[in-house]
């Protein structure tokens, strides 16, 4: 049995698999005992062919079934069986000696479930430019309590087995709602403070990359969550910690009640507040955020999560089990 599997997942992301399975090669040479898959979503880049070169398993998730980020870490867990699980998102690239320092920290604290690491965010053009190199400090690197691992993380293999590994059906978010799961169980989530990965992303603050995870269904995550969670105490856990578009659609309700009252009284202060109300908000977000740019991609921003959280509700809950998995393994000669 591996010590360390190595779980990639990639989605169209021929521009960077080299990148990101050559620095995964790299930073595993010194183990005794690994394996690494990547798993594709029906790619058309031929991502999974380029993938296929290097010394890696390689599978593909069939068109026609649901195609998400949780499907590629669950089907790529399901076929691995070392004790210690390294997840990697497919426009990531693995930073040198953090694993390392990964791998000591779960063999030594035993109470710790995950353990994830800085993510260096870099221009999404800078993918196809000379290697950034990232230099780890020669201090000892501080170890802090956090909530959840994101896309690149060290998970204990016995952990998953014990309270239940990612939901393949969520549109995302699944990270942040198994890491709910782990830490009440007593497990503690880590984030060792040196880099990890080189995340090559568009830029966060541009306001079509909204509509482009909006597309992607991406908002519809926290709404499935709580949805499959309901009546457990998952669900306040999580509500709690990741239920951010509740408070618009809170704000909205009261604007809804307030037009009712208006219409049922011909009272229209009632409308009225709640309009004042809602320029109140604009204008403050307008002076935190100092540009007119800012306060509406946050707007936009919070409109779009909420309406992704109800649509995501609506969706009738599935358990993992129901996820049909199927796939191809795609063998080196292709």
């Amino acid at each position: 049995m591996p010590d360390l599997s190595v779980v990639l997942i990639a989605r169209n992301q021929a521009w960077n698999v080299a990148r990101l399975v050559e620095s995964v090669l790299e930073q595993t040479a010194s183990c005794a005992s690994r394996e690494i898959v990547l798993v594709d979503s029906a790619s058309d880049d031929g991502t999974a062919s380029q993938a296929a070169r290097y010394p890696i398993r390689v599978y593909r998730l069939r068109a026609g079934q649901r195609l998400t980020a949780a499907a590629g870490r669950y089907v790529g867990l399901n076929r691995t069986a070392g004790d210690l699980v390294l997840f990697l998102d497919g426009d990531m690239e693995l930073c040198q000696g953090w694993l390392e320092k990964a791998v000591e920290v779960c063999g030594q604290r035993p109470d710790v479930a995950v353990v994830t690491g800085l993510v260096i965010d870099r221009p999404l053009h800078t993918a196809r430019s000379e290697a950034f190199v990232v230099e780890q400090a020669e201090t000892p690197v501080p170890l802090v309590d956090v909530k959840h691992g994101g896309g690149a993380a060290l998970y204990r293999r016995a952990v998953l087995d014990e309270v239940g590994a990612f939901n393949p059906h969520f549109y995302s978010d699944e990270e942040p709602e198994l890491c709910v799961r782990i830490r009440r169980r007593g497990y503690r989530i880590v984030e060792l403070a040196c880099p990890a990965v080189c995340h090559y992303t568009e830029p966060h603050e541009a306001i079509s990359t909204l509509f482009a995870r909006w597309k992607r269904r991406l908002y519809f995550g926290p709404g499935q969550i709580l949805r499959y969670h309901l009546g457990s105490g998952v669900f306040w856990s999580y509500l709690a910690e990741r239920g951010f578009g509740c408070l618009p659609a809170l704000g909205l309700a009261v604007g809804v009640l307030s037009l009712l009252l208006s219409l049922l009284t011909g009272q229209w202060a009632w409308l009225g507040l709640w309009a004042l109300a809602l320029v109140a908000v604009v204008l403050l977000m307008l002076y935190r955020k100092r540009s007119v740019h800012q306060a509406l991609y946050t707007l936009v921003r919070r409109a779009l999560m909420m309406a992704g959280m109800w649509r995501g509700f609506l969706m009738r809950p599935l358990a993992p089990d129901a996820y049909p998995a199927l796939v191809d393994e795609i063998g080196r000669e292709e």
